[in-house]
């Protein structure tokens, strides 16, 4: 079975290697000619996406490259840019288009993946002509088909072998044991031509290709082409340093994080990094796209199916793709040109330029070993003060913000770099962070940080220098200019801090009524004692973030720091092996409604004795009581008079029917009768009951007219 398999793959390589090349495969030369074209520009967002620059020099007719991955070339055609800055023209921008696989793949003949194997692939051939390769001598004719047959090889051992029939050019039908064949040819050269094709198609789907953009131009002369467009880019990254001092403002330096992935350096580039999230999507522009047509019958006649067509997507011109304009520098001025820290040092614009740095280094250098020899080193947090550093350029750019890089940016394809660009003192205060909800008795650490830098800091994570020692880190969210923000870093495990919750609910304070509604207003306060232990030898800054609760008023509480939509901030002050109180008093106003036709006595008798209501309000409640109760009573005499009128009538039926079943009989004389005075005497029952009845409905009207009139009078707005 193994030899088998074995075959199967040589044979496949015979079949390609005797397999004449292909008409019109040739390699191209539509970028034989090309010139690369240097990027001068790049401008990188946070949401994935960089703009790009190219800017070089073309002669005559000539035709510049650039290079980048095939999933970027959706959006370079959706962005692509090009201006020849000189008197000339670009006439047109080609690429090599390539269909989709399986569409390449249907234009073939053959199908070798529904082929299942050698077997099955000879047997699709069947009828071509083929040379096989045979101890016994070569053998030609007609492929007729091919089996997979068990041969006995000795005891209990077996081996499968593929056998070929082949009709041979004098009538005969020969068996090949293709195990034993030397090779098998295809010798129809189309055939063969469609196998090699199908097979490169098939590798080429595996590898990794490159697009290549080719500008074409015209013109006379030397002059400045243009190019510019945008490109998916992995995002940028941000990361901070804070120094604290308990003496001095907090120094904070940002650092980003660039990673060049594209298939070309970035060489003496000018580098913006833009903080913001512009919109950018991925459409398919670069593959050719087939319509699928209906196929329409024609029976009678020719049948026309309707067609919609998709509006503007977007309409050619000029405008800012990602916030910055093609063809418009982006930003001020670049300002002056040195290193940059983290190992990513700018190139210089000329030779004059580098020999003054590297003078200027040099004397640094030399004071620096005078000094080594005559003091120690300042410590870490010392030595960024004293750093006289620069960070980048920075500017608000519509909605979005950029930092752009004082001096040009060398990074090669493949490599990254750590790029300083920002270097200021900010307002801010090392503080000790409580929250009840982290579920810990220790505060964290925290830099209460105010962005006086005047700069939009994007999110990232953040380290800690404290006492020249490091002390934490953690992350931050996006922070604008003029806002303030708590960054926690580490625990605090020289404060303790403790709470207690007492809740108590008060008795009535208000008592309202209007048009037939009693309302009571009284109030739950709540207390929570926050018990906070200094046990370190320093004066600690604490923050107690206290939650903020729909529907409830701070009262006689301090007005905290600052509030947030979730907490409120109260900032003290606790001395070193000492303990201090912050207490929170806050109040719940709540409202109890009751609809006065439904109060009870027994409800009047529990707020007097809870002291909700006073004596005059307690004889108007009883007053409407009494006279709901007279209501009431009325209602139950009248309820009563229906049920005995209800009963009357059912055995009045009863007795009718009795009547009409009577004969003529003496007895029967005497009982009807008695029936004929049972009738008369219900009937005046009947009539004494209806003049009753319309007695208490209409004393009932009169009482409930009086109930109504009492509620609409009655109104009360009393404070108890």
């Amino acid at each position: 079975m193994r030899r088998g398999i074995h075959l199967f793959a040589i044979l496949s390589l015979v079949l390609v290697a005797l397999a004449p090349p292909v008409a019109g495969q040739a390699p191209s030369s539509a970028g034989r000619d090309a010139v690369p074209l240097p990027v001068r520009k790049v401008v990188l967002y946070k949401n994935g996406m960089g703009y790009f620059e190219h800017v070089g020099a073309i002669k005559g007719r000539q035709t510049v490259e650039i290079v980048l991955p095939s999933a970027q070339l959706n959006d370079v055609l959706k962005s692509l840019t090009v201006i020849d800055l000189g008197r000339g023209q670009v006439t047109s921008v080609t690429y090599d288009s390539t269909a989709p696989l399986d569409r390449r793949l249907r234009e073939l003949p053959i199908d070798l993946n529904k082929a299942g194997g050698l077997v099955g692939f000879l047997n699709q051939i069947r009828g071509t002509e083929v040379e096989i390769r045979a101890p016994g001598g070569t053998v030609r004719g007609k492929l007729m088909g091919a089996e997979l047959r068990t041969r006995s090889t000795g005891p209990g051992a077996t081996v499968q072998v593929v056998e070929v029939g082949i009709f041979t050019a004098t009538g005969e039908l020969r068996l090949v044991d293709l195990e034993s064949a030397g090779a098998l040819r295809l010798t129809d050269s189309a055939l063969a031509g469609d196998v090699r094709r199908y097979l490169d198609l098939v590798n080429s789907s595996h590898q990794r290709d490159v697009r290549r953009l080719a500008i074409h131009t015209v013109g006379s002369g030397q002059r400045d082409l243009y190019v510019s467009y945008t490109s998916e880019v992995p995002i940028w990254k941000t990361t901070y340093r804070i120094v604290l001092d308990p003496k001095q403002k907090p120094l904070l330096q940002g650092w980003a994080i660039v990673d060049n992935t594209t298939p070309m350096d970035w060489e003496n580039v000018e580098l913006s990094l833009m903080a913001g999230a512009p919109v950018s999507f991925i459409q398919n522009l670069s593959q050719p796209v087939y319509a699928r047509r209906p196929v329409v019958p024609l029976p009678q006649g020719v049948q026309v199916t309707p067609q919609t067509h998709e509006a503007t997507l977007e309409a050619p011109r000029e405008e800012q793709v990602g916030g910055v304009a093609f063809g418009v520098p982006v930003g001020v001025p670049g300002g002056q040109v040195g290193g940059v820290m983290g190992g990513v040092i700018g190139r210089f614009r000329d030779e004059k330029e580098a020999d003054k740095v590297e003078a200027f280094a040099a004397r640094k250098m030399r004071r620096s070993v005078v000094s080594a020899n005559a003091a120690a080193p300042p410590a870490l947090g010392e030595a960024l003060r004293q750093a006289k550093l620069a960070g980048a350029q920075a500017q608000a750019l519509g909605e979005q913000f950029e930092y752009k890089l004082r001096q040009p940016v060398t990074i090669r394809r493949n490599q990254s770099a750590l790029l300083l660009i920002l270097h200021t003192e900010v307002e801010g205060e090392k503080v000790s962070l409580f929250n009840e909800a982290n579920g810990r008795r220790r505060p964290w650490l925290a830099v209460w940080l105010k962005n006086s830098s005047g700069l939009t800091l994007d999110a990232g994570s953040f380290t800690v220098i404290d006492t020249n020692a490091f002390a934490g880190e953690g992350l931050m969210e996006t922070i604008n200019p003029g806002e303030s923000r708590l960054l926690s870093y580490a625990l605090d495990l020289g404060v303790e801090i403790t709470t207690n919750r007492k809740s108590d609910r008060q008795r009535v304070e208000r008592v309202e009524i209007h048009r037939g509604v009693l309302r009571m207003h009284r109030k739950v306060v709540e207390k929570k004692t926050y018990t906070i232990r200094n046990n370190s030898q320093k004066v600690r800054t604490v923050v107690v973030e206290h939650p903020v609760r729909n529907g409830w008023e701070l009262v006689e509480t301090a007005k905290p720091t600052e509030s947030s939509s979730s907490y409120h901030r109260f900032k003290l002050e606790a001395k070193p092996k000492t303990t201090t109180e912050l207490v929170v008093r806050e109040e719940n106003p709540q409202q109890t409604t009751y609809a006065l036709t439904n109060i009870t006595p027994e409800q009047i008798v529990l707020w007097v004795q809870q002291r909700s209501i006073d004596r005059e309000i307690e004889q108007a409640l009883a007053r409407i009581v009494a006279k709901k109760n007279e209501i009431n009573g009325l209602n139950k005499k009248i309820s009563a008079l229906e049920a005995e009128q209800t009963e009357i009538f059912r055995d009045q039926e009863r007795v009718r029917e009795n009547l009409r079943r009577m004969g003529r009989t003496p007895e029967e004389a005497n009982l009807r009768q008695r029936y004929i005075r049972q009738l008369e005497q219900q009937e005046n029952r009947l009539a004494a009951l209806r003049a009753e009845r319309a007695r208490l409905q209409s004393a009932r009207n009169a009482a409930q007219k009086q109930l109504d009139q009492m509620l609409q009078n009655l109104s009360f707005d009393r404070k108890l």
